[in-house]
């Protein structure tokens, strides 16, 4: 299974031969005779400025499906996913989902990245009764489309207030830098509110552009207006880039970084700027715990480093859902919907044996902290 995942990785994840028996589009029967795969949809970033991300959910996808098909698939069937890349673009989500909903041999489907790529699909695969899993969609909003739209992230109104905290806790007047999209102007709500509950001061905040390259007058703006602590709200790119303009401005204050931020990515655009920077995550490699032991173990034999929270997002997703499909009354989409909302004790390597709540949410989720030192995310005594 491996080498025939590492040949498709460059663009679509799966088996050459993908021949499902096809019933009626839309009516739930769809699921395929019991000698056909498994099959589930995944839209994401493969190439674009999101392509790291997309790479993070492959590795943590080979990973699942080397351990649930090596064990002997899902009743005897294997797992296979189709990975379309959406490039993090909404228009290409949209599209994806169209030929996803249309393909009777998908059962279900995890992505986009984002939540704005996410949402403006989300309609579309409520309408054709398809599950959209959203494996790391944090907007609060982001299953109010309806029943068949799932989130094992966590929600911005959570982290946003997490990551305001303890924020506030290395310096009183905070600079925050959010990404100028939905998913960043929704949090910057949460964040400014927090700030405010906890007696602190907000002096300044922008959103930017994911595309823009000069950061430097809005970090020189945040340094006259006398910010002790500066929050990024953005990804792995732009924020390596705001750590290194802000070196170059003189805005030498401590610099706490969002959970998107967990990435070798970052460390690799960042270098010596991002040295020092917090963040915070759900899923740690290092956590003492016998079922991420495991993961990390063997995602460490097969690519030579440990996962982030992003691979084990990943992980987690094909794992849940072909738990959903071995667990679920009828074998068809409505089957595993039903599973994955009636279910307990669904696997987590994040989270443990969880359960969904009525909103298809992951409840009371903890934080690990972590600093960038020596080059690598390190866990912090300072935040947790």
């Amino acid at each position: 299974m491996t080498k025939r995942f590492r040949a498709a990785a460059a663009a679509v994840i799966a088996a050459s031969a993908l021949a499902a028996t096809a019933c009626a589009a839309g009516d739930g029967s769809s699921g395929g005779s019991s000698d056909d795969p498994i099959v589930l949809g995944a839209s994401g970033p493969l190439t674009g400025n999101q392509a790291e991300y997309g790479k993070n959910w492959q590795e943590g996808f080979q990973i699942a499906l080397d351990e649930i098909n090596g064990d002997g698939g899902v009743n005897g069937r294997d797992v296979e996913i189709k990975f379309e890349d959406s490039q993090g673009e909404a228009s290409q989500a949209t599209t994806i989902a169209q030929r996803f909903v249309s393909d009777d041999s998908v059962l279900a489907v995890m992505g986009d990245f984002s939540s704005a790529t996410s949402m403006v699909a989300s309609p579309l695969y409520q309408r054709g009764g398809l599950t959209q899993l959203g494996i790391t969609n944090s907007h609060p909003d982001f299953t109010t489309t309806g029943d068949y739209i799932f989130a094992t992230s966590i929600t911005q109104e959570v982290e946003g207030r997490e990551v305001a905290t303890k924020t506030g806790t290395l310096g009183e007047n905070i600079a925050v830098f959010y990404l100028n999209t939905d998913w960043g102007t929704t949090a910057f709500d949460v964040i400014e509110d927090q700030i405010a509950e906890d007696g602190n001061n907000l002096v300044y905040s922008t959103g930017v552009e994911e595309e823009s390259t000069d950061f430097r007058p809005q970090l020189i703006e945040a340094r006259d207006a006398g910010a002790d602590v500066v929050l990024y709200y953005t990804y792995y790119s732009s924020t390596a880039l705001l750590a290194k303009q802000a070196d170059q401005v003189g805005l030498d204050v401590p610099e706490v970084a969002v959970s998107s931020n967990y990435s070798p990515e970052l460390l690799d655009l960042g270098g010596e700027a991002v040295e020092d920077v917090y963040l915070n995550t759900v899923f740690f490699p290092g956590a003492d715990d016998p079922a991420v032991t495991d993961f990390v173990t063997r995602f460490n034999d097969e690519f030579g480093y440990d996962p982030n929270s992003f691979a084990a997002y990943a992980y987690d997703g094909v794992k849940q859902l072909a738990w959903a499909a071995e667990n679920a009354e009828t074998p068809d989409r409505d089957g595993l919907r039903n599973a994955l909302a009636d279910g307990s004790d669904i696997p987590s390597v994040i989270f443990g044996p969880t359960t969904f709540n009525d909103e298809r949410r992951i409840d009371d989720p903890t934080f690990t902290w972590l600093q960038v030192q020596d080059g690598d995310f390190v866990q912090t005594d300072d935040l947790n």
